[in-house]
């Protein structure tokens, strides 16, 4: 039970930090895209970088919990 709750808030956390990061590179370049096509692809690119990084939290949540 607690690697599962150790793994989520792993999640929650750098999901929340990936968010935080993509929120902060739009405000302080501005808009990064010049289209609908090219919004759909930085989207993509969003979406692989928020599944990366609840991947890294779940993997280093799961290892944190097996330390304690």
């Amino acid at each position: 039970m607690k690697a599962f709750i150790y793994s989520l808030a792993g999640a929650v956390v750098f999901g929340v930090l990936c968010v935080a990061g993509a929120w902060c590179l739009g405000a302080i370049f501005g808009p990064l895209y010049q289209g609908e096509q090219e919004a759909n692809r930085n989207f993509g690119y969003f979406l692989i970088a928020f599944s990366v990084s609840i991947g890294i939290g779940l993997f280093l949540g799961f290892k944190l919990s097996r330390k304690n």
